[in-house]
């Protein structure tokens, strides 16, 4: 099963919307898919995410310069994490503790304690960072960095960059398949979708999708999903042959993809 929702969502036995225009996040239940709760945000919340070990989750609010942090089971605001930047995309090492946070004004990663809820540090990587990805195993960071049309390479444990690599024209997603240890970079402008192999940090291929937002990877690592907002599409992709083996159409353009767990 997959969902295509927009703005963005997380997705587990319910599954969190937010809107950003009306600072408020719904919360749905995924099997009637009804409306359990809506309850208001800090101003703007563009990105959610989950901390399950914890029972919180954590949005960024570009336009307020914060990360909110909410309890998962009440609902309520625990902490406004101010950055000093604009917060985007964000990833969770839940081992080490950190959340990693795009800051698209500063061209820069904010590294944020999830326990005193206190910046830590501040990564430098290229221009305008969107989407960020982790592989918790071989403790790496990945950056698309939209107007630098690269992707940055971060040591997950220390302050070191590890590499830069050029895609296609303003990267935006990026999302990593630990199973076939690769990088899927959605390049907007490009109409296409930029597969890089983490091993050898070499681009293996690009591929067609127009508009290219949001993806997901099935659990297996053998499919991988992007929405196309140009197509009003979901491409399903093979993993080993890289060859786009449906297009299923959606509404009108979709931005982002889950999976269930069963999937």
């Amino acid at each position: 099963m997959f969902l295509l929702l927009s703005p963005k969502l997380v997705y587990s036995t319910e599954f969190y919307i937010s809107s950003q225009t009306s600072n408020a996040i719904s919360l749905f239940n995924s099997n009637t898919l009804d409306i359990e709760q809506s309850f208001a945000v800090p101003k703007g919340p563009v990105n959610l995410l989950v901390n399950e070990d914890k029972d919180v989750f954590y949005i960024s609010h570009p336009e307020k310069g914060v990360v909110s942090v909410f309890d998962q089971k009440t609902r309520r605001l625990l902490q406004e994490i101010e950055t000093g930047g604009q917060p985007f995309g964000m990833a969770l090492d839940t081992k080490k503790q950190k959340l990693f946070v795009t800051d698209w004004s500063r061209d820069s990663v904010l590294v944020i304690n999830t326990v005193s809820f206190q910046v830590v540090d501040i990564l430098a990587v290229g221009k305008s960072p969107a989407g960020i990805a982790i592989d918790t195993v071989g403790r790496k960071v990945f950056v698309a960095n939209r107007e630098s049309h690269t992707l940055t390479v971060l040591d997950a444990d220390k302050p070191r960059l590890i590499a830069h690599i050029e895609t296609g024209n303003n990267p935006y997603s990026v999302v990593f398949n630990s199973q076939k240890n690769q990088l899927y970079v959605g390049c907007v402008k490009e109409n296409s979708v930029t597969v890089i192999d983490t091993e050898s940090y070499k681009v293996i291929a690009s591929l067609p999708v127009k508009a290219p937002y949001g993806f997901a990877i099935s659990n297996d690592g053998e499919q991988f999903f992007v929405t196309s907002q140009a197509e009003n599409k979901l491409v399903v992709f093979d993993a080993n042959t890289l060859k786009a083996t449906s297009r299923i159409a959606t509404g009108k353009m979709p931005e982002s993809v889950a999976l269930s767990v069963d999937n």
